[in-house]
């Protein structure tokens, strides 16, 4: 398993250690199997100085305790590779689990929009 980005189709982006599901018959990809999801959710800022964007991570399904679950491959429109820095906020946020873990708080710093990710550090 490997930790992606996955963009549902009804545009939700979400974090979570991910593996391909096939048909044992045919190996045809069936869907994906995720493991830990989270879903991310941008905050604007609210500093009138600061035009930046925080990330956040939430729980998939609120209402449930299950942290294993499937999503068909129709349901998936792009896998991505996480930036360093979801990847490494996701790994602080999933481990060790706990229902109680999911935040409100930012995980991420805040970036100026139209930055470059890269170039933020100063």
């Amino acid at each position: 398993m490997a930790i992606k980005v996955l963009v549902t189709a009804i545009g939700q982006q979400i974090v979570a250690d991910t593996k391909q599901v096939e048909n044992k018959d045919t190996k045809e990809l069936v869907g994906y199997w995720l493991e830990n999801p989270r879903v991310i959710s941008y905050v604007p800022s609210q500093d009138p100085e600061n035009t930046g964007i925080s990330v956040r991570f939430g729980s998939y399904c609120a209402v449930s305790d299950e942290n294993s679950f499937s999503l068909t491959k129709e349901h998936v429109v792009a896998i991505l590779e996480p930036r360093a820095d979801v990847l490494e906020a996701y790994t602080s946020n999933t481990v060790p689990l706990t229902t109680e873990e999911t935040t409100d708080e930012p995980v991420i710093d805040t970036v100026e929009a139209g930055t470059d990710v890269d170039s933020a550090d100063g």
